[in-house]
């Protein structure tokens, strides 16, 4: 097989026996890639009946199932696919950038679940059932989410419960209530748990009244006790027990989904101001200067060709916006979850955003792992962008992360693109902020030292002074 039709495994699909992800890279980098899903006989045939089911076609013309079709079978790459044991292939949609449940904010997390919810009771109702209920089943476009996992779907068995209950309260129920309920970020331990965060460890974090708040009891507490009572059971050399439910029929299935959503749609947060949730309000520029920084970030990202941009540390996205009209696609990254809300808030209003709000801190970016560490692929592995906004962060990456200019500036030349970058200098009253009660060990942090580093890996293709000097932003082109 020609390396211009090569297709690769993707590292996270291995778990499912029944079916496995390819992706089929080409040459031509304005081709793009490929998604290829090898399926086994069984697959094949649910398939097939699948897309006679009056559900399925409505999810796709709804645009809530991710669009499908069989593969050419006379395809090189489709071929090799066969050729692997595989009985059949389908075709997917390209997902513009891979993305994670533990980057997505309460607002995402919470509408993918109840996008899950709505495609399980559409299809229990037709008698087929989701046999899992991962997050990691589904991605956002733009602020819309899309399911992805077509094998998930399989036929329902007479008196059959619905299997992924626990996997949904452990992978979206849990961390929601641990946000609403008790405040406590969910997003580190979605990302330390990620095939989901067990009854009996969530039962420990909620105490006092927490334990009375509506679906704790049901939902945490009560099937904590029921673990733990199997695991003591079961410790050491004791036998297994075979542990079947009573039969249920479809219409308890679908009171219990639908009391599920009812759960889930009254969760809700407080969006309590954060040092950077009301940037875009709360900035230090007058008037005349911030117009001339967008002026700016508008020159360089509309002199590229529908580039893709990251805009790392966004705040609430004001120059996310100003990419967006002139790009194929906007990555709006910032470690403060409020803002990244408030942002996927704004854009959810919106039709057709090309804006990937995501929640994340650039220095501790979201890592490969999983088994091999090949699950769950890394942030700045998955894709490559044309242009990077790094505005108002360089100061945080180097006196609050501790992270040395250089350093910064090898990962940004690592990505191979061009970057808007501004330094913020010593005198600007929001360095000051920051050096305030900290001692003093910055001294590479000024205006020639920031250059001498840009220079080691960019070529400065223009600037410009901000703030009475006090600030100046960069538009760097790799060397």
């Amino acid at each position: 097989m020609s390396r211009e039709n090569f297709a690769e495994a993707v590292g996270g699909s291995f778990r499912d026996p029944t079916s496995r992800v390819f992706q089929v890279k080409s040459k031509d980098q304005s081709v793009g890639c490929r998604i290829l899903r090898g399926l086994d006989t069984d697959m094949l045939d649910n398939y097939h009946r699948l897309c006679d089911a009056p559900f399925f076609a409505r999810l796709l013309q709804e645009n809530r199932v991710v669009e499908t079709a069989l593969a050419d079978y006379e395809d090189p790459s489709v071929k090799a696919i066969l050729e692997l044991g595989w009985k059949g292939v389908v075709e997917h949609d390209v997902v513009p950038f891979v993305n994670y449940p533990y980057e997505w904010s309460f607002g995402m997390l919470k509408t993918a679940a109840l996008l899950h919810l709505r495609i399980l009771e559409d299809a229990v109702k037709e008698n087929w059932i989701l046999k899992d209920a991962t997050p990691f089943n589904i991605q956002f476009i733009g602020t819309r989410p899309v399911f992805i996992d077509i094998p998930s779907f399989v036929p329902l068995s007479e008196g059959e419960g619905w299997t992924g209950y626990r996997q949904f309260c452990s992978c979206f129920l849990i961390p929601l209530m641990m946000r609403a309920y008790i405040g406590i970020d969910h997003l580190p331990l979605m990302r330390s748990y990620i095939d989901g965060i067990p009854p009996p460890q969530a039962a420990k974090f909620f105490t006092g009244m927490s334990r009375f708040r509506s679906g704790v009891m049901s939902h945490v507490l009560f099937p904590s006790f029921v673990e733990n009572r199997i695991a003591a059971r079961e410790r050491d050399d004791s036998a297994a027990n075979i542990r079947t439910g009573k039969p249920q029929s479809v219409s308890m299935v679908i009171g219990l989904i639908q009391s599920m959503a009812r759960l889930v749609r009254s969760l809700k947060i407080d969006l309590d101001h954060t040092d950077w949730s009301d940037y875009d309000q709360t900035h230090s520029y007058d008037v005349d200067e911030h117009s001339a920084k967008k002026e700016f970030v508008e020159r360089a990202v509309s002199g590229a060709k529908s580039p893709v941009v990251w805009d790392v540390g966004c705040n609430t996205g004001t120059f996310s916006l100003i990419a967006a009209p002139y790009a194929k696609y906007v990555l709006a990254v910032d470690g403060d979850h409020n803002a990244i809300e408030k942002l996927y808030k704004r854009q959810k209003a919106s039709t057709g955003t090309n804006i990937l709000p995501l929640v994340m801190n650039l220095a501790n970016i979201s890592p490969a792992q999983g088994w091999a560490g090949i699950e769950r692929m890394a942030f700045d592995a998955r894709q490559k962008p044309d242009i990077v906004l790094a505005l108002a962060l360089v100061h945080h990456v180097r006196i609050s992360a501790n992270i040395p200019l250089g350093m910064f500036f090898d990962w940004l030349s690592h990505l191979n693109c061009q970057v808007v970058i501004e330094f913020v200098d010593r005198h600007d009253e929001m360095v000051q902020k920051l050096l305030t009660n900290k001692a003093e060990q910055y001294a590479d942090y000024n205006r020639d030292n920031f250059i001498v580093e840009a220079k080691r890996y960019f070529k400065i293709k223009a600037s410009r002074p901000l703030k009475g000097g006090k600030r100046e932003i960069f538009h760097l082109v790799s060397l």
